[in-house]
Protein backbone atom coordinates (compact mmCIF):
# COMPACT_ATOMS: atom_id res chain seq x y z
CA UNK A 1 0.00 0.00 0.00
CA UNK A 2 1.10 3.56 -0.61
CA UNK A 3 1.84 6.22 2.01
CA UNK A 4 3.33 9.70 1.96
CA UNK A 5 5.98 10.42 4.60
CA UNK A 6 6.98 13.92 5.70
CA UNK A 7 10.24 14.35 7.60
CA UNK A 8 10.91 17.33 9.86
CA UNK A 9 13.81 19.04 11.65
CA UNK A 10 16.97 16.93 12.04
CA UNK A 11 15.48 14.04 10.06
CA UNK A 12 15.81 16.12 6.90
CA UNK A 13 19.56 15.49 7.20
CA UNK A 14 18.87 11.80 6.58
CA UNK A 15 15.77 11.70 4.35
CA UNK A 16 14.13 13.97 1.77
CA UNK A 17 11.52 16.24 3.35
CA UNK A 18 8.78 14.31 1.52
CA UNK A 19 8.71 10.83 0.05
CA UNK A 20 6.17 8.32 -1.17
CA UNK A 21 6.71 4.76 -0.04
CA UNK A 22 5.14 1.37 -0.60
CA UNK A 23 4.64 -0.55 2.64
CA UNK A 24 3.00 -3.85 3.51
CA UNK A 25 -0.60 -3.98 4.71
CA UNK A 26 -0.91 -4.17 8.52
CA UNK A 27 2.27 -2.14 9.05
CA UNK A 28 2.46 -0.54 12.49
CA UNK A 29 4.24 2.67 13.43
CA UNK A 30 6.96 0.58 15.09
CA UNK A 31 7.46 -1.46 11.93
CA UNK A 32 7.66 1.71 9.84
CA UNK A 33 10.37 3.12 12.14
CA UNK A 34 12.29 -0.17 11.82
CA UNK A 35 12.07 0.03 8.01
CA UNK A 36 13.33 3.62 8.05
CA UNK A 37 16.20 2.65 10.36
CA UNK A 38 17.25 -0.05 7.88
CA UNK A 39 16.99 2.46 5.03
CA UNK A 40 19.29 4.90 6.85
CA UNK A 41 20.97 3.46 9.96
CA UNK A 42 22.52 6.85 10.79
CA UNK A 43 19.02 8.13 11.63
CA UNK A 44 18.26 5.37 14.15
CA UNK A 45 18.81 7.43 17.33
CA UNK A 46 16.49 10.20 16.14
CA UNK A 47 13.85 7.84 14.75
CA UNK A 48 13.70 5.91 18.03
CA UNK A 49 12.68 9.05 19.94
CA UNK A 50 10.45 10.56 17.23
CA UNK A 51 6.67 10.74 17.30
CA UNK A 52 4.61 9.84 14.25
CA UNK A 53 1.37 11.42 13.18
CA UNK A 54 -1.04 9.60 10.89
CA UNK A 55 -3.29 11.94 8.93
CA UNK A 56 -2.53 14.78 11.38
CA UNK A 57 -3.18 12.76 14.56
CA UNK A 58 -0.38 11.70 16.88
CA UNK A 59 -0.23 7.91 16.90
CA UNK A 60 0.90 5.16 19.24
CA UNK A 61 3.67 2.79 18.18
CA UNK A 62 1.13 -0.04 17.95
CA UNK A 63 -1.24 1.83 15.59
CA UNK A 64 -1.77 0.38 12.12
CA UNK A 65 -1.03 2.64 9.18
CA UNK A 66 -3.92 2.87 6.69
CA UNK A 67 -3.54 2.94 2.91
CA UNK A 68 -2.88 6.39 1.42
CA UNK A 69 -2.02 7.85 4.83
CA UNK A 70 0.05 10.99 5.23
CA UNK A 71 2.63 10.37 7.93
CA UNK A 72 4.71 13.02 9.65
CA UNK A 73 7.83 11.91 11.49
CA UNK A 74 8.38 14.41 14.30
CA UNK A 75 11.69 14.34 16.16
CA UNK A 76 11.93 16.04 19.54
CA UNK A 77 13.01 19.64 19.29
CA UNK A 78 13.91 22.45 21.58
CA UNK A 79 14.09 26.13 21.03
CA UNK A 80 14.74 29.25 22.89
Amino acid sequence: MKVEILFFAALKDFFPSKQEKEIEANTTVTTLKELLCKENPNATKILNVSRVSINQRISKDSDLIPNNAVLAILPPSSGG
